[in-house]
Parts: structure tokens; sequence; C-alpha cells
């Protein structure tokens, strides 16, 4: 020996993009294919907790449409009552008016 060194480093590169073009594009495609599929589930991921929140907001605000219209149907019923009872001419009973029964259970 005598003490000459071969270039390893140029060796395995030489080897590496010459000889092996073919495993060299399998492992890009591989490394492709991987980032991919992690794009891709991450947008899935995002999108399915997306469409849970809006499910959520479409619940809360068929709720809120159920409650205006129980509320709106309760105050059309007390203007109907307000409108027939001023037909009727009835008014509002005074504190003098009031008659207030109290039964003793013995």
């Amino acid at each position: 020996m005598n003490g000459e060194r071969y270039p390893l480093r140029k060796l395995i590169l030489d080897d590496l993009f010459v000889s092996n073009k073919i495993a060299l594009l399998l492992l890009a495609g591989m490394i492709v294919s991987a980032v991919a599929t992690i794009w891709i589930i991450h947008q899935t991921r995002r999108l399915n907790s997306e469409n849970g929140e809006l499910i959520l907001a479409k619940q809360a605000l068929e709720n809120e449409y159920i409650n205006l219209k129980l509320e709106e149907r309760a105050l059309d019923d007390n203007v109907r009552i307000t409108s027939i009872a001023n037909r009727l001419k009835m008014g509002y009973i005074t504190p003098n008016q009031q008659v207030i029964i109290i039964e003793n259970n013995h």
C-alpha cells in the first residue's frame, strides 16, 4: 500500500447518478408520493373539521329559527287576543276588581 486514497465520495455519487438512474427516479417518486399523501390527509382532516363546525353552526341556526318562529307565534297570539278584546270593549282588570279566594283544607 502506497498511501493512495480512492475518491470514495466521487465513486458513490457516480454510482448513484450514472449507474442507478432508475433507482434514483423511483426514490424521488416515492418521496413525492409520501409528501402528497401527507398533504392530502392533512387537507382531508381540515375539511372534516370544518364540515363538523359548519354542521354545528347549521344546527344552532335551525334552533334559533325554531325559537324565533315560536316567539313570533306567541306574539301574534297576544296581538290577536288584544285586538279581539278591543273589539269586544274589554279592558284590563284593576286591583279593585280582583278577588282572591283562599281555600282551607281542614
